[in-house]
């Protein structure tokens, strides 16, 4: 129930079998400065705090918080600031570097916050940049396979000396040599007039003659100039036609069939580029511009090399920043863990954080530039070793312990929940286990599952926790105990199922330390 009030996931199969919907409800009160501040930015401003966790079978799940409705990331946030749950199984996650370099991170989750989101901002943009850059590469290949057939389309097209208007050129000369004969024969015929009228100059006497009278009328003027006129037309003409005549007479054997084959050269180009002769050098054009572009590749290899190689550095730099503070606060940690493990019947113990070294370049991990390994000696004249090679069962549960204690100070947490943090401990170790988790309790609440006679006589309350048939249906049945029956089930826990007169007074002198 605590867990989904803390944020953990819901799930169908937590509903009662037979029953629709499930609730959890939790009052909370003692509402400590951090968590009160994270909840004016909800709005939410109250001495206690009423979370509420609605399951549906139908996925209509609910969370409230003093009848205001939440999402789940802001439920977690708010479970960040009220408290922690310690399970079981959690033991086993201190030997996970990972979980190894979290903790530090927790001593100042404040100040750590901000440089691990700049790393994290940092890295991102270097590996967008990288990404880019080794595609650049990878197409550097394709683009030197380009510019080669650019190149070699810009020398074909250079070469054959692209004319718009010579395709139309082409065709009136071939057309024209194509009807030589009746062509010659027409025009010699024409021009054998014209020549014989601007000979006799007949047209320009008239004009003069027309001239000579103009001043008379109108008629005689327009006359002679319109005479004037048609002569030099004639003239102009007789001459054109006089060259016309010379294509035919000065062309060579083969000038057909060298206008032919021009022209069906022109054909195959467009065809085979499929663009007209215009298209064709517009297409030129950019080519042109291509093959620069192309050419310039390295350049723009080395552009993007130095951009990569700039972000590179802002992340090493974000990724110092943060190992720098992560290197004070695993000093403050160590400092902490020691103190408290002496306490926890661990007088000799010793305990280092221990960085690995980093490689050249750093290698850029998901959460920074860091592996940490805790290192613990337990035995006097023993080297220190990793916390996973040296650690028995109960060693870790009080380092677990020890972490729960640091971490509830230094975050001001309201509420620890302890599920067997005690296992593998017994005799003198329990009873210092019993202290510092009772010392915890003057600053925080602390809910504690146990089996150990000497944890359950520190607390200031005892509920007695059993599993009972009701109608044929397991229930959950949860009861404060008064002294005598807290006497009773503390003398249980120290003799097994029979009771007998040593185990009470054995559980009476518990209670009254």
């Amino acid at each position: 129930s605590l867990k989904l009030l803390f944020g953990a996931r819901a799930d169908a199969d937590l509903i009662r079998y037979g029953a629709e919907n499930a609730t959890v409800m939790g009052v909370f009160s003692d509402i400590r400065k951090p968590l009160e501040q994270y909840l004016k930015t909800l709005d939410i401003d109250s001495e206690t705090l009423t979370i509420k966790r609605e399951i549906s079978r139908n996925n209509k799940n609910q969370i409230s918080v003093n009848q205001k409705n939440i999402t789940l990331g802001e439920l977690k946030r708010i479970a960040f600031f009220l408290g922690d749950i310690h399970e079981q199984h959690d033991i086993s996650k201190l030997l996970d570097p990972k979980l190894q370099l979290s903790l530090i991170d927790q001593m100042d989750p404040d100040g750590i916050s901000p440089l691990f989101n700049q790393y994290l901002l940092t890295k991102e943009n270097y590996l967008a940049q990288l990404k880019k850059y080794e595609q650049a590469k990878k197409e550097q290949q394709s683009k030197t396979l380009e510019l080669e057939r650019l190149k070699d389309e810009q020398d074909e097209l250079k070469k054959f000396g692209l004319n718009v208007t010579e395709t139309s050129e082409l065709t009136e000369k071939i057309e024209k040599l194509s009807h030589e004969e009746k062509i010659v024969s027409r025009v010699s015929r024409a021009y054998e007039i014209l020549d014989e009228l601007y000979q006799k100059g007949d047209l320009y006497e008239a004009a003069d003659a027309l001239s000579e009278i103009k001043m008379y009328d109108g008629l005689y003027a327009t006359g002679s100039e319109s005479l004037k006129n048609v002569y030099y037309e004639l003239e102009g003409l007789r001459s054109d036609l006089k060259k016309s005549l010379d294509i035919f007479e000065y062309r060579s054997e083969f000038e057909l069939d060298t206008l032919q084959e021009r022209l069906f050269a022109i054909t195959q180009l467009e065809k085979k580029y499929r663009m007209s002769v215009a298209e064709l050098e517009t297409y030129l054009k950019d080519i042109e511009e291509k093959i620069l572009m192309t050419e310039d590749y390295e350049g723009y290899l080395k552009s993007l090399k130095s951009d990569l190689d700039h972000k590179h550095k802002l992340t090493l730099d974000a990724g110092l920043k943060l190992h720098q503070s992560r290197e004070k606060l695993a000093k403050k940690l160590t400092t902490e863990i020691i103190d408290e493990l002496q306490l926890l019947d661990l007088e000799k113990v010793r305990f280092e954080i221990v960085f690995e070294k980093q490689e050249q370049p750093p290698v850029l991990y998901e959460d920074g530039l860091d592996i940490v390994t805790f290192y613990i000696g337990l035995n006097q004249g023993e080297p220190l070793k990793p916390l996973y090679k040296t650690a028995s069962g109960g060693e870790l549960s009080r380092f677990m312990l020890a972490l729960k204690i640091i971490f509830a100070k230094f975050q001001s947490l309201g509420l620890v929940v302890f599920d067997e943090i005690d296992m593998g401990i017994s005799g003198k170790t329990a009873s210092k286990v019993a202290t510092r988790i009772h010392a915890l309790s003057a600053h925080t609440q602390v809910l504690t599952i146990t089996h150990l006679a000497q944890v359950a006589a520190k607390a200031d309350y005892h509920y007695h926790i059993l599993k009972k048939i009701k109608d044929n249906r397991t229930v959950t049945q949860i009861d404060i105990l008064n002294t005598e029956k807290r006497i009773e089930i503390i003398a249980e826990m120290l003799s097994g199922e029979r009771m007998d007169a040593y185990a009470i007074q054995h559980a009476k002198a518990l209670l009254e330390k």
